[in-house]
């Protein structure tokens, strides 16, 4: 026989089965959240450790081949290795590209490649524009 619960929902057995699976799915979702929110802060955190500001770059993507690029550097790897050139008015900055729309810029100061920044290829082409 059925009966009415406490909810107001009819229904046969000791508990609502309706409330409790909705008590259920709002957990899972709380559960989603809070580790969405915690992956989300351990990303910005992981900004901290960078030599330049990379919070501009609009992809993870980009912002992990741009750590990596910039760890090998660092590491003694040639920026060749990444199809990076020098600049022709300016023998000291090394240009690297990052995907097709934008580039890290590099000091040379006696051997040692200094990150300066990264830029968009258009930032790139009319910053640097020698002239």
């Amino acid at each position: 026989m059925k009966k009415t619960f406490p909810c107001g929902h009819r229904g046969l057995g000791r508990i609502c089965h309706r409330c409790a699976d909705e008590r259920r799915a709002s957990a899972a979702a709380e559960a989603a959240r809070a580790g969405a929110r915690a992956e989300k802060d351990a990303w910005e955190a992981s900004f901290a450790g960078d030599p330049i500001d990379l919070r501009d770059l609009p992809e993870r993507a980009l912002v992990t081949k741009t750590r990596e690029i910039l760890r090998a550097i660092a590491g003694g790897d040639d920026y060749t290795r990444f199809h990076g050139k020098r600049l022709s008015f300016d023998r000291g900055l090394v240009s690297v590209p990052i995907g097709k729309r934008y580039r890290l810029l590099l000091r040379d100061e006696g051997g040692v490649l200094r990150p300066i920044e990264v830029l968009t290829h258009e930032a790139y082409n009319n910053r640097l524009r020698p002239g």
